[in-house]
């Protein structure tokens, strides 16, 4: 597999995902096609009911669906666990995709083996866990890590999991990936104003070319915590020189970033080798880990819990990012500063509901057109603060019959889709709920979790995709199959 470097010639061209309309256009992906993908024998189609259509088994897709997301140009991908799989909007099978046919990263080994330098057994692909669609044809894929921020381990085992770029081809039916992305990353560190140690790394002076690179912990050697990649969020806006930056969240990390075009933002990455980094390094390119607010673990002094980055949206006004890692919720601001290094957190971090010190319980944010954010928690509801005046305590809405909630993501025209904790769907506008019950001839996932909610807005009428978890036992196997269910309706 030919992994993209980003050497091209012009600053545009080293963007990830391309360059926001104001900028050069994006150059064609230099991949390797990779071999032909698994593809599922048909069916008799997916289901369609009304402007509902259900995918699963039948569609190409595994029983461990965990996200779903479309692209620009309508492509849409499934985080599958075993693999990624994607279709075109129109198809209606979806395309198998792995290490060995689409070369994704192989990051993961025996669990047994994490303090071994060399492990005996092979490496493996790592489980995918979530997936972001980006510009037409390309998509961020994360993967499921091991271990804890705590754990100590080989190399090796502190960067399992983190990310590919991908790109598809939905003519050829081939997908590949053009480059891993080192999310436990040295040397990047977003800094955030509670930790003295490291605003102080960022108010270095950046290393100069030919001259030896700064001898600081952090920048050598990176935190290497967040390997578990929970959420990935897209910046889509053309207009924007922020556009294709991607906001991942995951265990430690409640954000952190892999910066698109910044070296048209005027941004110079240090990891370059010429700068005197490892060419090892390369897979960490353009990252910046990690920022989360954080409480006092009343049980070991001196410790802290931070939870795990399940809720990340971007402000579609300004591209500021937002995160909760189920404890409190914030956002970044500060980002970017093409000049400084010092990004951090909003001082005032939210306990939404705050009777509950420990834990807010939320799943998944979503901003509305208007800014306004809303919060799903599982054990509470939603709420919505009002980002622009953090003095104003966040208004609470609690579910039919005190039903905890999964996911939440506002429609383009204002309305709220929610995934209910149990299962099952319910829309929220004009001040009510409303429940969207499947009818019996829906497939059973259908009542099930949905994990995420995202939107293709770039066809007429909108589509909005669920991906409905699997049902597992105390084991983790797979009891009931997942799917994914698509709504084109108003």
């Amino acid at each position: 597999m030919k992994l993209d470097s980003f050497a091209r010639a012009g600053a545009c061209a080293l963007a990830v995902f391309g360059c926001s309309s104001a900028k050069h256009p994006a150059p064609a992906a230099e991949l390797d096609a990779g071999t032909p993908p698994v593809v599922t024998p048909p069916d008799a189609g997916p289901t369609r009911i009304g402007s509902w259509t259900y995918y699963g088994e039948g569609q190409g897709l595994s029983k461990d669906v965990r996200d779903a997301s479309p692209d620009e140009g309508g492509n849409v991908y499934v985080a599958g666990g075993d693999a990624l799989y994607a279709k075109q909007r129109a198809g209606d099978q979806f395309l198998r995709f792995d290490w060995q046919n689409a070369g994704l990263s192989r990051k993961c080994n025996d669990p047994a083996q994490m303090n071994v330098d060399f492990p005996t057994t092979p490496f493996f692909q790592c489980p995918v866990n979530s997936v972001g669609g980006a510009a037409p044809g390309k998509a961020i894929v994360g993967f499921d890590g091991f271990g804890h921020e705590g754990d100590g381990g080989a190399s090796w085992a502190l960067e399992t999991g983190g990310a590919d770029v991908v790109a598809f081809d939905p003519a050829k039916g081939t997908l590949a990936r053009t480059r891993h992305v080192l999310t436990a990353a040295p040397p990047h560190v977003i800094c955030d104003n509670g930790h003295t140690e490291w605003v102080t790394t960022c108010l270095e002076p950046p290393p100069v070319l030919g001259q030896p690179p700064l001898v600081l912990w952090f920048w050598e050697n990176g935190r290497r915590l967040t390997r578990r990649i929970r959420r990935v969020v897209v910046n889509h806006d053309p207009s924007s020189q922020l556009y294709g930056d991607v906001w991942m969240g995951g265990n430690h990390g409640t954000l952190q970033v892999l910066l698109n075009n910044a070296p048209a933002r005027g941004w110079v990455d240090t990891v370059d080798p010429a700068f005197g980094f490892d060419a090892k390094w390369q897979e960490a390119k353009d990252v910046w880990e990690h920022v989360h607010p954080a409480v006092d673990n009343p049980a070991v002094p001196g410790d802290i819990i931070v939870g795990e980055g399940y809720g990340v949206s971007i402000d579609p006004r300004n591209g500021q990012p937002w995160g909760s890692n189920g404890i409190r919720t914030t956002g970044m601001f500060g980002y970017p500063d093409l000049v400084h290094r010092q990004w951090g957190f909003s001082t005032n971090t939210l306990a939404v509901w705050p009777e509950f010190p420990l834990g807010d319980d939320i799943r998944s944010i979503s901003h509305c057109p208007d800014g306004l954010l809303w919060v799903a928690s599982t054990s509470h509801g939603l709420a919505r603060i009002d980002t622009d005046n953090l003095a104003l305590l966040p208004v609470r809405f609690p579910l039919p019959g005190g039903a905890g909630a999964l996911t939440v993501a506002c429609d383009p025209d204002g309305s709220l889709w929610v995934g209910r904790a149990a299962g099952g769907v319910l829309r929220f506008r004009n001040g009510q709920f409303e429940a969207i019950d499947p009818t019996p001839a829906a497939p059973a996932f259908a009542s099930q979790p949905v994990l995420n909610i995202q939107f293709d807005v770039w066809t007429t009428p909108r589509i909005v995709y669920f991906a409905h978890g699997a049902s597992t036992d105390a084991q983790g196997l797979v009891t009931a199959a997942g799917g994914v269910a698509a709504y084109d309706g108003p």
